[in-house]
């Protein structure tokens, strides 16, 4: 009979035990290099729209802690948002996201400048290759809100940070919106829309007829009213370009210049950014039955070129109530102006001294010099003398005998790269250097011919250009 051997037990548990407490112990911190935060311009923790403020800005702050690790942001929607009384009411393209452009440092902003509905799954923002911290500012609206059926509508937004080539865990920060949509009850009694029929007022300061430096709104009364009632804007948004320039809102003025019953603003005055009120009815309620509001620029030459953007809204109060009249896009469209402009314009190719004589005292041409610009950068201007001063004979004089030099003109901004005379010989010259914001300017040229006295009687002239050039 073979008896089984019992083995005896081994302790395996705590061994294990120990290794786990050793890797535990040894193993690297838990290390987060990306986060993003947000921050409301305005003040709060979610996203509200009302009567008194259909647009929101929002800072949103991206922090790496480690170099070269890129990363992009992007954009979700749980679907559109829902009124919470009857879901089958939506707010869809109605709700609109724009981006400042120039906001942002370092990496790609991708959402344009124009207003477009807010997307589901949208690339808003990609780092540069060295994933460098940043912000950026978006700015969230409810567009034609006179469009949407009032009642009390909710849905929230994803904003998603995901690295880019990296292990790192995405960062998700949810913000709710809230949108409350007032009875438009009166609104149908008053209407704004543009005078030249357009969808939008545009302004156009650099055109040559001067009716297209200002644009009109024309604000119709189609209904009677009991009592007084006020008539309100407020530009909703910054005027800003596709490059990330920026308008003050001092230099955009209104007037309503054809108000005969009412009170209004019948001198320039700059549009605000908070609610203005720019009609009022009399007491009893009774108006004009149409007027135009005019809007133009208090310094119009002084723009940066460039196409700007914004949007005024427009609001009637009445009996305690406001009322939301809908808002115009208003656009702002600075031609590029960079021209060089010659005095005498029969100097312009050619410098002419007409019947010298031998040993003749000096002769002097004068030629003035105008840049004309709005581009906001550096420039120069050059000259090119492309040949020697000669006869119609061809017989030339010595350049020792000719000479010029750059003086100021009315406070000349610029450098001045002439300040003593110098030989005028053949080939380019750098005459001027502008300031740096590349200012529009003036200065003149003094030509000085001395005669020799072996000079042969007669006229002579030399051709030259002027070459104006971005730095």
């Amino acid at each position: 009979m073979v008896k089984s051997m019992k083995m005896p037990k081994r302790n395996t548990i705590i061994p294990v035990i120990f290794m786990l407490a050793v890797l535990i112990f040894f193993a690297p911190p838990a290390y987060c290099a990306f986060d993003l935060s947000y921050t409301f311009e305005q003040g709060g923790s979610r996203l509200e729209f009302d009567r008194t403020n259909f647009s929101r800005a929002i800072t949103f702050t991206a922090t790496n802690d480690v170099a070269n690790n890129r990363y992009e942001i992007r954009q979700r929607t749980d679907g559109p948002l829902r009124s919470r009384d009857n879901p089958s009411l939506t707010i869809g393209n109605n709700f609109v996201v724009r981006g400042f452009r120039g906001s942002n440092a370092y990496g790609d902003l991708r959402i344009p400048t124009a207003d477009i509905p807010v997307r589901n799954d949208e690339l808003i923002y990609v780092s540069n290759p060295a994933g460098n911290s940043d912000s950026f500012t978006l700015v969230y609206a409810i567009a034609n809100s006179q469009e949407i059926a009032p009642g009390y509508y909710t849905g929230r937004i994803t904003l998603i940070l995901n690295p880019i080539g990296s292990a790192q865990s995405p960062v998700t920060k949810v913000i709710e919106v809230y949108v409350s949509v007032e009875d438009s009850g009166g609104s149908l009694s008053v209407t704004v829309e543009p005078a030249e029929g357009a969808n939008s007022l545009i302004i156009n300061p650099s055109e040559k007829d001067d009716l297209r430096g200002m644009s009109s709104a024309v604000v119709t009364v189609n209904g009677s009213f009991n009592g007084p009632f006020r008539i309100m804007q407020m530009l909703s948004q910054p005027i800003q370009s596709q490059e990330g320039k920026f308008i003050d809102s001092n230099n955009l003025v209104y007037s309503v210049p054809d108000a005969k019953i009412g009170v209004a603003m019948n001198q320039p005055t700059p549009l605000a950014t908070n609610i203005q009120t720019i009609y009022s009815s009399r007491p009893d309620g009774s108006s004009d039955k149409i007027f135009s509001i005019v809007y133009s620029l208090a310094e119009p030459f002084s723009l940066i070129a460039g196409n700007y953007r914004s949007r005024i809204q427009y609001i009637l109060e009445s009996s305690g109530k406001q009322v939301n009249l809908g808002a115009l896009d208003l656009e702002i469209r600075q031609d590029r102006i960079f021209e060089i402009n010659i005095s005498p314009q029969d100097q312009r190719y050619n410098i002419d001294f007409s019947n010298l004589k031998p040993g003749e005292g000096p002769r002097i041409n004068e030629v003035l010099v105008e840049v004309k610009t709005n581009i906001g950068r550096p420039y120069q201007v050059t000259q090119n003398i492309l040949s020697d001063l000669v006869s119609s004979e061809g017989i030339d004089i010595p350049s020792k005998f000719f000479s010029l030099k750059t003086v100021s003109v009315n406070s000349t901004k610029g450098q001045l790269k002439v300040l003593d005379k110098i030989g005028v010989a053949k080939g380019s010259l750098l005459l001027f250097i502008s300031d740096n914001d590349g200012s529009s300017d003036q200065f003149k040229i003094l030509y000085e011919l001395v005669c020799p006295p072996d000079l042969k009687a007669g006229s002579y002239s030399s051709r030259i250009t002027y070459t104006l050039t971005e730095i």
